[in-house]
Parts: C-alpha cells; structure tokens; sequence
C-alpha cells in the first residue's frame, strides 16, 4: 500500500499561512485591530508604533472588552460572537470579529492581550508567542482593551524583508486609521510614534474636518456636498473642487456602508464625472459613501474585505455619477457672485427691494438710459445675425440679453456678473468681478459650448445634422482613413456621415450643423485629429466615451481660436451664454476656462496692503 502523501499541517504553520491572506504590513495589523475596537463600541482609540509598527504596534481602546472565556476564545480560528447562522454571512452590518484576525497576526508576531468587560474586579491578560500560548491571567486594566503587537514576521524572515523602512511603513498606518476615521466621527483617534503624536482626531468631528485630515488641508472651503439615491442605493459624500487635481487616484476614497473599499466599476464612476472638469490624467480628491442595503452586498471577496460585489452595481455606478454630476455640472465650485458683494457694474445699480430688513439687490437700470439700451440691441441684433454658419457663435440663444428695464437679478450668475473691459492679446477676455480679476480663455470658453451641444444634439433623436448635395472630398491618408472608418458608430452617433473612397480619401456626405461651415482644411484636420483620438482612447474603451472624446475635438475644431478678435457684444454673450452651459468653468479637455486673481493678491503686488511696509503710514487720501 502505498503511504499518503497528503497530510495535516500543523496549526502553528496553517495560521502563518492564513496571516499571509489578513496580514501583509503594520498597516494591516492597525485595520484590523482598529475595526474591532470600532465594533466594540469604542469612542477613544489611541494606537502606538515603533519604528512604524515593525517593532510594535499597540491599539488601547475604551470599548466593552470581553470576559475570560471570550478573551480566550478570539485566539481562536472561526471563534465570533457576530455570527448565528449562514444567514448572517450574507447581511454583515459590522466590520469583522475578533476571532478572525486574532489567531493570524498572534501566530507571525509576539502578541499580548489586555481586556476587561465593564464592573469587573479585573482583566484577562493573554500573551502569545509566535502562535504557541504562553500565559493567560488575571490582570488589573481598565474597561476596554489593549493589544500588542511586538516583532512582526520573526518567525517568517521572508516575509520580514519585505517591509518597508518605518518612515514608509508608518505612513500605511497613518493612511489606514484616517480611512477608518472618516465614516466613524464619533469615534476619538490617536496615533503616536516612539511617543509623538503623529495624528490627532477628536471625536464628533464634521466630515468636512476629517476630510481636511484626510485629504488635505488644501481642500478646506473647496469640497461640494453630493447626494444621489438609485434604485435604493445612496451615494453620498464631499467631492473637491476641480481646483484640486492629483497625479494619482490615492485621495479618492470610497466607503460601501462605512467600509473602505478598492473598486475599479465605482471608481471609474468618480473619474466619469469628474472627466468633464479634468485634464487626462489628473485625478479628483473625493470622499465617496455608498449606503446599501446589507443583504445586497457580499463583503466576502478578498480576505482583508478591501473589495465587496454588489448586487446592483449599476445603480451605485449611477448613483455616483449623478450625484457628483449635479454639483460639477452647474459649475458650484465657483466662487458665485452674492448680489450685495456686487460692484454696479456698467448697466446695473444697487438699490433696496423694499422688503424690510433686506439688502440692497441688483436691479436693472431704466430704459432711459440709451447707452444701455444701445448696448441691448446691439447684442439682440447680434444674435439674430450669427454670420457664421448656422448655429455657431449664436450664443444668444443660450444666454439672451434681456430689454434694459426693472427688473430683479439676484444673485447674478457667475459669468454674466462679470464687467467685460477688454481683450489681453486677443485671447483672454479681461473682466473684473466681486473678487478682482478674472481672465476668460475665450477658446476653451467657445469650446465648452460647441462640445456641449454637440453632445445635447447627438443624444436627442432627431439631432440638427446638414446633408450635404456634394459630398466633400478629403485626402487624408491611408492609415488616417482607416482609423477614422473604425470610429464609424461612434461618428455616426454625432451627426457623422462618411464614405471611403479609396487611396487615402474620405467623402463626407453629412455633419453635424454646429460644423457645416468649416473649410476643407480644417474639416480634414478635424478629421485627422478624430483618428488620433481613437488611436488614443483605444479599441477597448466603451462607445460612449469614444464618441464623447470625438465631440469634443469636433467642438474644439468649430470654436474661435486664441487671437482672433471678439467685438465687445460678442465677448459679453459669449460670457452670458457660459452660464447656462454645463461645466462652463472647463474646457471639453478639462482646461480651466477661467483664472480669478483676488483683489488683495493685486494689492499686494502694489504694496498697497500696507502690512508688506509697516515703516511706512497708510496715506490719508488713495
């Protein structure tokens, strides 16, 4: 007969084996112990580290602690109190239980357990070497619990070297308990190294406190409320401002019912909507909380719970998008103007409402006032004109200046409170606003509008598109043609339509109206550029987004372009009709199309702050 092969390890070994799947770095050894004090109910969490947790991690907690038995037991593998039934594996409402990861990280470190349940006359201490029990006790200690963890992976020296340095190591920690922070503000934490306070939250913090702990302090005044519910699901939470844009995705976080969680579908949720407003390749800061329902979804699928799959992930993917979309979209991460905070500006003045204990609001100036009224027809004129081609630069229709009479205009929108003065080197319009300065990119501004309508044409049926009676014939190169033919639906579902004619030709037979008046020239470059995106973008990217990304070529092709003059009616309608664009405040590539400079940045550029001259008396007269 011959003798077995397979056999039992021994339980020393199979629980080194299983820290591999729970404990990776201190950081894991943190999340986990933290997440049990957290369940335990805990309002004060104090951790501590040496040499960034390779040679200790202590977690103190003011939590329920646990009774002799139990404080013997949660060094047991598949020991819970969280658990009845196989039901309940399915609608976990709690981060974990101590009889998971007790066992794995106690078998690869030195560890030692304090613990005491609330009135008792004294504590359990358990102390584990290795994975081999070496004492257990009473012990006098405090209500709660403390754990310490000493010499992580000595007994694994393969796994040892693969730490990092503390100051790295220590940085995974700090990253850890801050995730683990933000959606449970009533909790206090603490985390020290080698006795210095590293991190320091107080309990009953706003989410806009942690997130600057979290984020940054950079995102302080720049974070925008969200909230969407989908088919049950809510997604909800503090999204930055444009503004702030990263080279990386480490600042967006996300929380499935207070769980941190990596998820490529829901971040790629984030990244959609924050698209419109962002450059290729920057990355927002975001806080992002998904409120499910616990029976649909499974916190099962990674070992350390760092993923989850969701029943409807679609809804949460929408929900997100929405949500965000709602306070990107209008541009609210713009300083909006207050109506009293307003400079009258040429055609407006301030005057009282006649409403007792209100301000002065915005009021249209009379009809008398012919400058004015010159100035209203010109631009009504101007619309109704639009020279060029059938839609573009009819800005009117989307920011209408109305006849000058009395009427209210508070708060005024963003862009059309601005006072128009000028051109800077025919491509910035110069305007000041409530804050000082601001400079418009009248390219990116044009852009936003033509991409955003060609979009709005491409998703509503019967979009304006021009047939045209004479195909227009294009040489633009084989390898061109050919990419431009892969794109085919896409270009089709933005009012496209095209025939190869062989040996590097291309006949247009339709296009979007927006674009009917463009030149061969720049229709071929167009065209050109069209190709390079898909090439870009790539085969693998969904019809929408390849679409999207051709719109928004398309509209940069039919916009003005940097140099080109702008007659002061056309700057202004163009600075009205912003206002009523989506995502006005970015171009279709995510550029910025406005840059404010504060009146005090200009004031101290001239020394007229007269704190940068304390030796020198503020002047009696300006």
């Amino acid at each position: 007969m011959t003798p077995p092969r397979i056999h039992l390890l021994p339980d020393t070994l199979a629980n080194q084996i299983a820290a591999g799947e729970v404990v990776e770095r201190p950081a894991s050894v943190v999340k986990e112990l933290v997440e049990n004090a957290l369940d335990a109910q805990a309002t004060r969490v104090e951790i501590d580290l040496l040499d960034g947790g390779k040679r200790l991690v202590r977690v103190r907690d003011d939590g329920v602690g646990m009774g002799r038995m139990d404080a013997e037991l949660c060094l047991r593998r598949h020991a819970t109190s969280k658990l009845r039934s196989k039901e309940d594996l399915f609608a976990i409402g709690t981060y974990g239980f101590r009889g998971e990861a007790l066992p794995s990280i106690a078998a690869v470190s030195r560890f030692s357990l304090l613990t005491c349940e609330p009135g008792a006359l004294s504590g359990t201490r358990v102390e584990v070497d290795g994975g081999q029990l070496g004492s257990i006790g009473d012990a006098g200690a405090p209500q709660g619990t403390m754990i310490e963890v000493r010499d992580l992976f000595w007994n694994v020296p393969a796994r040892r070297k693969f730490l990092k340095r503390g100051a790295t190591e220590q940085s995974y920690v700090l990253e850890t308990v801050l995730k683990l922070a933000v959606p449970r503000r009533e909790a206090g934490f603490v985390v020290r190294e080698d006795e210095r306070v590293l991190l320091r939250l107080a309990p009953g913090e706003t989410l806009e406190q942690r997130a600057a702990g979290a984020l940054g302090p950079e995102v302080r005044g720049q974070l925008l409320p969200f909230d969407a519910t989908v088919r049950g699901v809510r997604a909800h939470g503090l999204g930055a401002s444009p503004e702030i844009a990263h080279g990386n995705a480490r600042n967006l976080w996300l929380f499935v019912n207070g769980r941190a969680v990596r998820d490529r579908q829901l971040m790629h949720a984030v990244l959609r909507a924050y698209g419109e407003v962002l450059p290729h390749g920057r990355y927002p800061a975001a806080l992002v909380f998904l409120e499910v329902p616990p029976s649909e979804v499974d916190v099962n699928v990674h070992p350390a719970k760092a993923e989850v799959r969701l029943a409807d992930g679609r809804a949460a993917y929408e929900a997100i998008a929405r949500g965000l979309a709602a306070v990107l979209a209008p541009g609210g991460w713009l300083h909006r103007t207050g109506s009293a905070q307003v400079p009258a500006a040429r055609g407006y003045t301030l005057a009282p409402t006649g409403e007792v204990g209100s301000r002065e609001e915005l009021v249209r100036i009379p009809a008398e006032d012919a400058q004015a009224l010159r100035v209203s027809e010109a631009l009504e004129r101007y619309g109704q004109r639009a020279p060029w081609g059938q839609e573009p630069r009819d800005w009117s229709r989307q920011g209408q200046v109305a006849h000058p009479q009395a009427q209210l205009l508070a708060p005024l929108p963003y862009f059309r409170g601005l006072r128009y003065l000028g051109q800077l080197q025919r491509t910035y319009l110069v305007c000041e606003g409530p804050r000082g300065l601001v400079l418009i990119d009248q390219h990116a501004a044009h852009e936003r509008m033509n991409y955003q309508r060609l979009r709005r044409a491409a998703d509503e049926r019967g979009a304006p598109v021009q047939p045209l009676l004479v195909p227009r014939v294009l040489r633009l190169g084989a390898q061109t043609v050919a990419l431009v033919q892969e794109a085919r639906p896409a270009l089709q579902a933005g009012g496209f339509e095209l025939e190869d004619f062989g040996d590097g030709t291309l006949a247009v037979k339709a296009l979007p109206a927006l674009l009917s008046q463009l030149s061969d020239d720049r229709l071929s470059g167009l065209l050109a550029d069209l190709a390079h995106e898909l090439e870009t973008q790539g085969r693998g990217e969904s019809l929408e987004k390849l679409r999207d990304a051709l719109l928004a070529r398309a509209g940069c092709h039919a916009s003005i372009r940097a140099h080109d003059a702008l007659e002061p009616g056309e700057a202004q309608a163009l600075l009205d009709a912003l206002d009523g664009t989506d995502y006005g405040a970015r171009c279709a590539h995510g550029r910025p199309v406005v840059a404010e400079w504060s009146t005090v940045e200009i004031e101290k550029r001239f020394g007229r702050d007269y704190e940068s001259f304390g030796h020198a008396p503020a002047p009696e007269t300006m």
